[in-house]
């Protein structure tokens, strides 16, 4: 994104942005950390196949949305 089209972003937007990075960046250390340590601990096997949703949510608006897929384990 050049300088220009950030200078060019609302409020709304740059936040928006802004969380959706940071869940992104967090959510990919917890999940890869938590399936190393599942196949570390035997819980499941090198390359097994898993259904992970995540939720979004603002209560003050009532307002949620998932997001399904599976990930694999790794080897």
């Amino acid at each position: 994104m050049s300088k220009e089209q950030r200078e060019d972003m609302t409020a709304s937007e740059i936040t928006m942005r802004k969380f959706l990075k940071q869940l992104g960046v967090t959510a990919h250390q917890e999940l890869a950390d938590a399936l190393a340590k599942a196949v570390a601990d035997g819980k499941i096997a090198a390359g097994a196949e898993l259904e992970v949703t995540a939720r979004v949510e603002i209560a003050d608006l009532q307002f949620t949305h998932d997001v399904t897929a599976n990930l694999v384990a790794p080897e």
